[in-house]
This record gives structure tokens, C-alpha cells and sequence, in this order.
């Protein structure tokens, strides 16, 4: 009877992907050559050159639709994915409204123009590729736009979205959009990365809602937090020399780049039970040194706010990461600006650094990169404050340049130049993007789509990508 059923099942898995001997589907998918086409409507084998749909790998098509409609697909001829005639145009309508965002915000994101954004939300018959486009722009998971009249991905953070342009009005439609694709891309870039085996190492790290009381304020359980993540991660009181590298390869925890308003510094967003950090890279973040205290300030929310206390997105101002943690009304954000700069520059380090020369620029915040002013209520407050805080001053210079290239991105350079314009997608993103493709998860045409460019300009862009990212390219 089990070598009946273990015979169907090879013979089913025979007829979906073709020969092979594992007996389990995500194997086999990834062992296959069959390429599959998706259409708005309908999902066929790609048995043509000629076909206009999406080209998925098996894999790709197995993840996104599941076993039966692949076999229906090979039995039938196709299968239908489509919940109804107007089900992504429905989506993509109501999507946008909950965003509160223009149509010409959504074309000008997306790259289309505002009469292809209006037939689109009315049900014309349009390319896939471009419902795929404005899904993605708006947070959605494309691959499931028609399948399912709620697409996964991000539902919660859309909300909060919505609620915080509302509440905060200096956000701008231009920022709750890139937030909004940010999202997409950490939730693609999760899920990839489990596919490829890249699990994060949480520590033994669990959130916390302990914020402090009268007797032990929320800056004291801030520094604590710090002090305990430094330990699980060996470094001592030495300086880290990379938040980037902490943060996307200690941690393997996504950091996306946005173009966000001036005043932000960068955001904390959550689908599912993933998180992910958004690192504005504009503003005060052009400085190396402020985008290692945004990170360890953002880290502090990934890390350790239960989801009530991070409300599904964090979208933190510049104005409010320099300020004095023991100053803060919001323990939330106390807690977090005593992570940062105890992360950056333990306390008792920086005082003993600081009291051999007095040079606060060289011993302090040059030695441990952390801003000017972080770093002087950062020994203010670790020599109990004996003396002014205005006795404890440094040259006006810029940072020593090895900051910037050990925190660069890939901002002024990618591989892919098409990428020039899309910072949330020129992280590790694109390397992640090109190894699931070596590996078979997505197809190069999705990869195309992606990236902005062509299946060939993806493939010969790996070799720099591995070198960028040596961890992606080495595998788990």
C-alpha cells in the first residue's frame, strides 16, 4: 500500500517537473527545467517564445500556487489563478485608497503613466507585468495578486501606513509610497532568503516590554540591552566596524534603503512575525556616522519591542535619535536611543578614552563612530556629569573617511546602472534577487523585472555582486 502511494507520487511528480528521484516536491521543483507562464487569468507551460506572460521556474511556480494547480496545469493544458475577472484591479484600487496615495504618485513610482494606472484599476486586459509593477509599488505580494482576493504581505504594516499620514502630515505621498515598496522588498527578501538557507542567528534574543520604572528608568534598560547584545556577539567594548555588515550579515536581518522626507531617519517595519529595518538615505544620513546610530536606534526596535510597542511600523525623525535618552517622555523611544549610543560607545570605554587626552574627537567619536552629540552626552553622563557639558567639546572637522567606506552602499555605484534610481532595490536586495535565481528559486525574467533591466545584465552583474556581497554568493 506505501509503495503504491510512493509510486503514485513519483509518477505525479514525474509528470509536473519531469525525471528525478527525490520523492519531495521542493526538490524536484528545484531540479526541474520546466518553465511555466503566468498570465493575469490563467498558468501554462511555457511552450513558446512567443508567450507574454511571466516565465516562473518551477520552484517559483510551486511556491507561489501549490502542487495541484501545477498539476492541473500539466493535465489541462492551464489552470486558472484568477479569483474573478476584476480581482487584481479590485486589489490594486483598494490598495492605493488605504495608502491615500494619487494616481500620479503610483505612475511616477512605478513608471507608468496615469491613464495605464486608471485602465488598470478598471479591469482592462494589461500586460501582467504591469499589474505585477504597481503591486509591487504599493507593498503587494505580485505574485498572488488574482489568486487570492487578499494577497499576503504587509497587511498590517498598509495600514499603519495609513493611519500614520494621517497623523503625521509632514509624510508625504512620495515617502508613504517608498515606505510601502520598502516593505515589499524586505518581505520578498525574507522569504529568499529562508529558500536559500539563510536563517537568522536570533542569539537567544526575544523581545521585551520592559521599559523601566521609577526606580530604574528606561535609558538604564536601553544601555542593559546593549551591553547584552555586545556579549552574544564577542565583541567586547571594541568598536564595530560596521553597523551595514552587523545588521544585514551578523544578523542577516534586511536593511532597505528609501528616499524618504528630509526629517526621517528610518523606520522599523514588520510583516508577518519578520522585521525588517528601512534606512532613509536621504537627510542627515548622507553622514556615515548618523546612519550607524539610526541602525543601532532601529536595531533597538527589531530586536526587542514586543509588536504593540513597534505598531507594526516605527518611523523615527532625525530630531528625535540625538536626543538625550533620560530626557525622552516616550519610553519606547528612550530605551532605543540608550541602546544606540551604548551599542556604539559603551559608556565606560568611551570615559576612559575620552580621560586620557581630553580629546573627545579622537578618543571618543572618531575611535567608535558616533556622532558629536551622542558621543558628549555619552561621557557627560558616564563622568556624572562632575563637569559643564560645554567643557567637554571637540574640533569641527568630518569624520575620519574610513567610516564612509565601511558603512558605504550602493549608492554611487551598482553593477546594474539601471539601479541608479532605485535604492531600495540596489542593496543586498539585487544579490539576493541574482543567487535565488542561480539556484532556480525565481526565473531570470523575474530577476529582469525586478531590477530594472535585462536577464543578460543580471547575469553578468553577479560576479560584482559576489564580490559586494561575498556572504550571499557563499551560501548559509
Amino acid at each position: 500500500m506505501n509503495e503504491d502511494r510512493s509510486a503514485r507520487r513519483n509518477r505525479l511528480l514525474d509528470e509536473i517537473f519531469g525525471p528525478g528521484d527525490s520523492t519531495n516536491p521542493d526538490i524536484r521543483a528545484r531540479e526541474s527545467s520546466r518553465i511555466f507562464v503566468r498570465g493575469l487569468d490563467l498558468l501554462t507551460v511555457d511552450n513558446s517564445p512567443r508567450a507574454t506572460g511571466r516565465r516562473l521556474t518551477a520552484s517559483e511556480a510551486l511556491d507561489a500556487y501549490g502542487i495541484r494547480k501545477l498539476r492541473e496545469v500539466i493535465t489541462e493544458g492551464s489552470a486558472i489563478i484568477s479569483d474573478s475577472p476584476a480581482a487584481a484591479s479590485r486589489v490594486l484600487m483598494e490598495r492605493r485608497a488605504q495608502l491615500g496615495l494619487p494616481l500620479q504618485t503610483v505612475a511616477g513610482k512605478s513608471g507608468l503613466a496615469t491613464s495605464v494606472i486608471e485602465a488598470l484599476e478598471n479591469s482592462a486586459r494589461r500586460p501582467i507585468q504591469e499589474y505585477e509593477r504597481v503591486a509591487r509599488v504599493l507593498g503587494l505580494d505580485e505574485r498572488v495578486l488574482s489568486f487570492k482576493p487578499q494577497p499576503e504581505g504587509n497587511q498590517k504594516v498598509v495600514v499603519r501606513l495609513r493611519y500614520l499620514a494621517e497623523e503625521q502630515p509632514t509624510l508625504t505621498p512620495s515617502s508613504v509610497a517608498n515606505l510601502a515598496e520598502a516593505a515589499w522588498v524586505a518581505m520578498t527578501q525574507i522569504r529568499l532568503e529562508d529558500q536559500l538557507g539563510f536563517a537568522r542567528d536570533d542569539l537567544g534574543i526575544s523581545v521585551s516590554s520592559d521599559y523601566g520604572d521609577e526606580g530604574y528608568p528606561a535609558y538604564r534598560v536601553g544601555y542593559d540591552l546593549a551591553d547584552s547584545l555586545r556579549e552574544r556577539l564577542g565583541v567586547g567594548v571594541r568598536p564595530i566596524s560596521s553597523m551595514r555588515l552587523l545588521v544585514e550579515k551578523s544578523l542577516n536581518i534586511p536593511v532597505i534603503q528609501a528616499q524618504l522626507d528630509d526629517s526621517i531617519a528610518g523606520a522599523t517595519v514588520q510583516s508577518d512575525e519578520r522585521r525588517a529595518i528601512v534606512l532613509n538615505v536621504e537627510g542627515l544620513n548622507k553622514s556615515a556616522l548618523v546612519r550607524r546610530s539610526t541602525l543601532a536606534h532601529e536595531l533597538c526596535h527589531l530586536l526587542y519591542d514586543p509588536t504593540q510597542s513597534l505598531r507594526d511600523l516605527r518611523v523615527d525623525e532625525y530630531r528625535d535619535l540625538d536626543q538625550r535618552a533620560d530626557t525622552r517622555t516616550d519610553f519606547v523611544e528612550q530605551r532605543a536611543n540608550a541602546f544606540s549610543v551604548q551599542l556604539l560607545a559603551p559608556q565606560d570605554a568611551a570615559v576612559d578614552r575620552y580621560r586620557r587626552t581630553g580629546d573627545l574627537f579622537t578618543e571618543v567619536l572618531d575611535y567608535f563612530g558616533i556622532s558629536f552629540t551622542a558621543g558628549r552626552y555619552q561621557v557627560w553622563n558616564g563622568l556624572e556629569r562632575t563637569i559643564a557639558l560645554d567643557e567637554i567639546h571637540a574640533p569641527n572637522r568630518p569624520p575620519q573617511p574610513d567610516w564612509e567606506t565601511q558603512e558605504a552602499y550602493t549608492l554611487t555605484y551598482h553593477p546594474i546602472r539601471s539601479l541608479a534610481s532605485s535604492p531600495s532595490r540596489a542593496g543586498r536586495f539585487s544579490a539576493v534577487a541574482v543567487r535565488a535565481a542561480q539556484e532556480g528559486f525565481i526565473s531570470w525574467d523575474t530577476v529582469a523585472e525586478w531590477l530594472y533591466c535585462s536577464a543578460e545584465d543580471a547575469r553578468e552583474a553577479a560576479p560584482e555582486l559576489a564580490d559586494l556581497y561575498s556572504e550571499v554568493f557563499r551560501g548559509p
